[in-house]
């Protein structure tokens, strides 16, 4: 019962805090601004996945399981929230990039070129980096806006879970025993 209700929390989570990175993608968008490597919006995409995790793990703490959570059970709640929002941002990504401005992915070709030349490659290690890099598609480069969101998420995860566990009821001062039958889960 617990896990039907933990994915059907997470994907309720994981899809809103998905909503909430696509607008903030968006809003950079139509004002013009670029939305590859900008500091801005990264700063706010990694305060909107920990506002996120922080709201999902403490809602599902307090309303599914009565007060009392794992760390386990916060870090994976907090995982599959973040690895569903992910997946829409990356669909998101996709579609924009597939279908309406395929600027953005030349724009990071761009961009990782310059920073190779910045850190000082030499001419050959760039033209070879760049002969890979510039076969990336829009599949290819959604899969990377996914995978880095899912690695901050679970980073993020690890320490909001830290700060959520609860070994006992808040509202009856007794440990929960697991194995008898307890009053208070």
């Amino acid at each position: 019962m617990y896990y039907r209700t933990l994915f059907k929390h997470s994907f309720l989570f994981g899809a809103l805090v998905g909503a909430v990175l696509i607008l903030a993608s968006l809003t950079f968008y139509w004002k013009g601004v670029s939305i590859n490597y900008n500091p801005t919006l990264l700063f706010i995409n990694r305060a909107l996945i920990i506002l996120g995790i922080y709201i999902g793990v403490r809602k599902y703490r307090d309303e599914v399981l009565f007060g009392v959570i794992s760390y386990g059970r916060a870090f994976v709640a907090g995982g599959l929230m973040i690895a569903v929002a992910s997946s829409f941002y990356a669909f998101y990504i996709y579609i924009l990039t597939s279908y309406f401005d395929g600027e953005i992915l030349q724009e990071a070709i761009t961009f990782t070129e310059k920073g190779l030349v910045e850190i000082g490659y030499d001419d050959d290690q760039v033209e070879l980096l760049m002969s890979l890099y510039s076969k990336i598609t829009p599949e290819i480069f959604a899969m990377s806006q996914w995978f880095g969101k899912v690695l901050a998420g679970v980073f993020f995860s690890l320490i909001v879970a830290f700060f959520f566990r609860q070994k006992r009821n808040l509202f009856n001062n007794r440990p929960v025993d697991k194995f008898n039958d307890s009053k208070n889960q």
